[in-house]
């Protein structure tokens, strides 16, 4: 995961200081720079950010309004998510990426094969020699949300994008699991073949099985020895 410091430097010239306080702070969440739990103090990032703590307050709400961080005592954090939470997001996700999938099945154009055709590829590429778990997570998130994209319905992107990040910034991977980094990118290849031949229920099937097999193997991680001695 990048460090807070280089994603600063990323984000230096994306707009005024509170669209680059807010840039900053969402990308440092939603890639588990700051953890979850994290007390978010508007003087201290301030100061990293190089700006006055009124951006940062701005930001600060904007994050709260969109859940990613939380209050906690008389301050804010970043979001916790409960066990609850968490297997609600994946139950939620597997409805809604069915239905993502059907419509991409029915409406991706040569574009957006294109590019999930592509993005496929760099997956082959990560699982070879031996997988690239960090560079395979990325391009799995990335071939989700380009499918996404295909439905062509903008609310239920941005309701999977939003699910996703809730997901990405808790601690861990279910590719860290054996065998299911092959089996994440034999997923997304299969799926990618029903979307091409227009196959709409091939498609939602494959999403659907895809997501509960993740949820059972989050569940399988939540119950392990070493979670649980963490917690």
């Amino acid at each position: 995961m990048p460090a807070l410091e280089q994603i600063i430097d990323r984000f230096a010239n994306v707009g005024n200081a509170a669209e680059t306080a807010y840039a900053v702070l969402r990308e440092a969440i939603v890639t588990a720079a700051l953890k979850p739990g994290t007390r978010l103090r508007a003087d201290e990032l301030a100061k990293k950010l190089g700006v006055s703590k009124t951006p940062v307050r701005e930001a600060l709400r904007k994050l709260q309004a969109e859940d990613l961080i939380a209050v906690q005592g008389s301050g804010l954090s970043v979001k916790v998510l409960t066990e609850q939470q968490l297997l609600e997001i994946y139950y939620t996700r597997e409805a809604l990426e069915g239905m993502a999938a059907r419509l991409a099945a029915e409406h991706a154009g040569p574009i957006e094969l294109a590019n999930l055709r592509a993005i496929l590829a760099d997956m082959k590429k990560a699982l070879r020699p031996a997988a690239d778990l960090k560079r395979l997570r990325a391009l799995t998130g990335e071939f989700q949300l380009a499918l996404f994209r295909a439905a062509r319905n903008e609310t239920l992107f941005r309701l999977l994008k939003h699910l996703q990040e809730q997901i990405r910034q808790h601690a861990g991977t279910t590719l860290s699991q054996p065998g299911r980094a092959k089996e994440a990118y034999n997923f997304c290849r299969n799926i990618f073949a029903a979307v091409e031949r227009r196959d709409p229920d091939a498609a939602e099937k494959i999403a659907r099985a895809n997501r509960r097999r993740t949820l059972q193997l989050r569940i399988r991680m939540l119950r392990s020895p070493r979670h649980l001695g963490a917690e």
